[in-house]
């Protein structure tokens, strides 16, 4: 199914605010969603005039997934935040915070975390079953 240019706008609309409440810098920010810095700047002001290409909206897609996962997880932002932004010494994360993790833009360090927070949400969930 595609999606009209308003509804992928949406989605990079909601992908900047999950990782502007994350704390990510704009450098951070363009890595992870491929965005250049003219094209970052661009989407604050007319973002109906800014091109969406399909690997940045692989990106934001994974973005969007991410924070629903991890809303599933965490009962509030500030674990969410927490989580994000705290180092950990898990073998996914080698001492790096996740937001450190992919901040390089790598996509697949953006798969991993989608992994861990998918896995994070359906320990949370088998717990409130329990």
């Amino acid at each position: 199914m595609e999606l009209s240019q308003h509804e992928r706008l949406t989605l990079v609309k909601y992908a900047l605010n999950v990782l502007d409440g994350w704390g990510a810098s704009n450098i951070q920010t363009e890595a992870i969603l491929e965005l250049s810095e003219e094209q970052h700047a661009r989407l604050k002001v007319a973002p109906a005039r800014v091109p969406i290409g399909s690997s940045t909206l692989e990106r934001v897609h994974l973005i969007v997934e991410i924070d629903g996962l991890l809303r599933t997880a965490f009962e509030s932002s500030h674990f969410i935040n927490n989580f994000i932004n705290v180092r950990s010494n898990s073998s996914t994360f080698n001492g790096y915070a996740p937001i450190e993790h992919i901040e390089r833009g790598d996509i697949t360090s953006l798969k991993r975390l989608k992994q861990c927070a998918k896995e994070m949400a359906r320990a949370a969930e088998s717990d409130n079953f329990d």
